[in-house]
């Protein structure tokens, strides 16, 4: 075979990159692969392209959440820290000063508490049902909490 440009010279070898025989003095080494003159130009562009790519590129980034952490804040300090209303103190006020509404402003109910305070607490009925919800634990306190 003869190096396809000079046809005088036998061919050494063959381009890699287009497949076409050529001579000692027309072939390239890069990387231990044989190119010719003509090619090696596009060999180079073509790296520099991919390793630009590369650069480019957005890396895959995988996630795997295995957390099986469970919440187990009680929140005790907040619990700690509300003036909790005590049961015993609002049913002895209620016993002695129902009718005026004072368990219901020990209690923080203020709007309830003045209207047992004009209304005898309800003509007597209002009073005698908060002594009983006192009595069973189902009185509340402002904020929605029972009394302790």
């Amino acid at each position: 075979m003869k190096c396809v440009n000079h046809p005088e010279v036998d061919a050494n070898g063959t381009c890699v990159y287009c497949g076409k025989f050529f001579c000692e003095d027309c072939l390239v080494e890069a990387n231990g692969r044989m190119y010719c003159k003509t090619d090696i130009g596009n060999v180079l562009k073509e790296a520099k392209e991919e390793a630009a790519a590369a650069k480019t590129a957005s890396p895959v980034i995988n996630v795997n959440n295995v957390n099986t952490n469970v919440n187990t804040n009680i929140n005790a300090q907040n619990e700690a820290a509300y003036p909790y209303k005590k049961k015993i103190t609002a049913f002895i006020l209620c016993f002695f000063f129902g009718a005026l509404g004072v368990h219901r402003f020990y209690v923080g109910k203020i709007g309830t508490g003045i209207i047992w305070l004009l209304t005898g607490g309800l003509i007597g009925i209002g009073w005698l049902l908060d002594l009983i919800f006192i009595l069973v634990g189902s009185f509340r306190d402002k904020a929605g909490y029972p009394l302790k």
